[in-house]
């Protein structure tokens, strides 16, 4: 199924999040009824998604790129499939259907999920509710300390089993056919929930003391379409799941993943038929692959943010006040031209970016987007290419203001500034990448600003910005699910996603914040208290302003330089049927296949 982005746009803006698809035969759903005859089909497909993961532990991994072998190798309670329409739909994967909420006498909310009948991990052993139990709770305990932990404080007891005191409200019976779960409050997205990897199962006696289980194809034991055969430092190799509950749906034998992320070796490799799938391209090249590859050169939508972070506890500016810091940062975000990045770097429809939560998501009344009533309706600063001589002499005055109360650099009349420190931005490699920091680093020289550009490999990267060894970097994120908490949530002090630590060492004794009528708050006491409100509330105005709020307190740090909203393009073999990707940035290929 192909769509523009004009049209995936226009539907993940009214919630209903569509996908497009590789194949040519106008159908993207997982119903194979019209599939050719099993031997007239290729036994495996080469598809590149990524270099070598950080991690492909379902509990660990916080990458898109490990998420997607995540969803080849395990299966949640909840599923993702592709319908008639195009659009992604939530389905029942492990559970039989999905259960009604149940008031609890104490105002609680529980849920019983059945699950279906004969199950097993891929080595054969029976799965039981059970095993989601043990999951869950070493997903949140702080011995695992896993980046997403902080996804399950919907459910009750999170407090407790975080703190390493106790467990999450989850009971398997004791056939182990079904898992109770019982959440402090009801959830609207808790569905989409249980269908993010971080809430799939992994095998007990397997993973508990072995903490090299997910690099080893012997112990990567899964219970999804595919099981991992052999992993190496060159690529993964998948081979059909013959105990998925759902195998006789899985077409394809054999799926090889190579890991690589070399954008010009990526396109060769497309050219010369090695790959059939490939995630990025060279951004050089981009207007020749659309004139030459106009089928099989895509972009459709996303609901993410591409924006720049930076460390609130950066030793390069760490002779400034905090105050002083802030306006820094805001300086520098305001000198950066989005309109040209878009149309001159990106070239794939981005659009510029002025908030942090991305357009696609939609405010309490379910149609208006949540950027679109961002700061009164304003956004945090204008993306008009008319305003851009504006926002850089706003730039020059926050810049002037710093230097005359902290005396340690100096702004000539016509802007440009001497003394002030040289700053390093850290990349991972990428041709959009990379031509972004040079570009970035032309517009400092101009006032006189020098910054430095390092490229890091790509697991050295992530966790160089997660440790906060670094001044500012590139980032981006995707929605987990389809509500703007996922932008936020991700921020709180103790997160493993938050690469700007917030709250963190000397910032968490900053108290710079207003919340409720107070001031002089520390992140913990304003924008982690909101957090907390918000999961709480039952009511969806509320919980909507006070996501607004939420966003206000992040953006005034200036941590947060947002520069485009995504949108995700690729290269897909006209040859593959029935794939598909999302708007979260998966790709799914479990039900797809090649004709011979």
């Amino acid at each position: 199924m192909k769509k523009t982005f004009a049209l995936l746009l226009a539907v993940v803006m009214v919630f209903s999040l569509v996908l497009t698809g590789c194949d040519n035969s106008g159908k993207g759903d997982t119903n194979t009824t019209n599939a050719p005859d099993a031997s007239n089909i290729a036994d495996e497909m080469t598809i590149c998604v990524g270099p070598y993961p950080d991690t492909i532990d379902p509990a660990l991994n916080s990458a898109v790129d490990g998420a997607t072998y995540v969803i080849h190798a395990f299966a949640g309670l909840v599923g993702y499939e592709q319908a008639e329409d195009g659009s992604l739909k939530l389905v029942p994967d492990c559970a039989k259907a999905f259960p009604e909420a149940v008031a609890t006498e104490d105002g609680k909310v529980s849920y019983t999920y059945e699950l279906k009948d004969g199950l097993k991990w891929s080595d054969g052993s029976d799965l039981t509710a059970a095993d989601f139990v043990w999951a869950w709770n070493r997903a949140v305990s702080p011995t695992t300390a896993a980046d997403y932990g902080y996804m399950f404080d919907v459910i009750d007891g999170y407090d407790k089993a975080s703190a390493g005191e106790g467990e999450l409200n989850v009971t398997a019976s004791e056939d182990g056919k079904s898992l109770t779960i019982v959440l402090a409050n009801d959830v609207p997205y808790f569905n989409e929930l249980l269908a993010f990897p971080t809430y799939m199962p992994v095998k007990k006696d397997v993973v508990d003391g072995n903490e090299a289980w997910a690099i080893d194809a012997k112990t990567y034991i899964g219970n999804g379409p595919y099981k991992v055969t052999e992993f190496t430092q060159g690529q993964m190799v998948m081979e059909k799941n013959e105990y998925y509950h759902n195998a006789d749906a899985v077409m394809t034998k054999k799926i090889v993943w190579p890991f690589n992320e070399d954008d010009s070796s990526l396109y060769a490799n497309f050219q010369n038929g090695s790959y059939l799938f490939i995630d990025s391209v060279p951004n050089d090249q981009i207007d020749s692959i659309k004139a030459q590859y106009p089928e099989e050169y895509k972009v459709t939508g996303q609901l993410g943010t591409y924006y720049v972070s930076f460390n609130v506890n950066d030793k390069a500016l760490g002779d400034f006040t905090q105050e002083e810091q802030v306006s820094i940062r805001k300086a520098l975000g305001l000198l950066l031209e989005r309109n040209y990045i878009c149309s001159d770097i990106g070239k794939a429809d981005q659009q510029p970016a002025n908030t942090f939560v991305p357009m696609g998501l939609t405010d309490a009344d379910g149609v208006t987007e949540f950027r679109a009533t961002a700061n009164g309706g304003n956004g945090y600063f204008s993306v008009s290419a008319d305003d851009y001589e504006a926002n850089c002499n706003e730039a020059i005055a926050l810049l002037k203001a710093v230097a005359e109360s902290s005396g340690k650099f100096t702004v000539a009349e016509d802007g440009t500034v001497s003394g002030f420190p040289s700053l390093t931005y850290i990349t991972n490699e990428g041709t959009a990448h990379e031509q972004l920091a040079t570009y970035m680093q032309g517009e400092y020289a101009k006032y006189g600003i020098e910054m430095k550009i390092e490229v890091q490999e790509w697991n050295t990267f992530l966790n160089t910005r997660k440790s906060g060894d670094y001044t500012f970097a590139r980032n981006g994120w995707l929605a987990d699910y389809n509500d703007p908490i996922s932008f936020l949530d991700m921020w709180l002090t103790e997160s493993g996603n938050n690469d700007c630590q917030f709250g963190k060492d000397a910032h968490g004794e900053y108290a710079g914040y207003s919340y409720d009528g107070k001031d002089g708050l520390t992140w913990a006491e304003s924008y982690d208290v909101i957090i907390a409100k918000i999961k709480a509330s039952k009511d969806p105005a509320e919980r909507f302003e006070l996501m607004h709020q939420a966003e206000d307190i992040l953006m005034s740090t200036g941590a947060i330089c947002p520069i485009y909203y995504y949108t995700d393009q690729f290269m897909c073999d006209d040859s593959i049927e029935g794939s598909f990707v999302s708007p979260l940035g998966y790709k799914y290929f479990m039900y797809s296949y090649v004709a011979k």
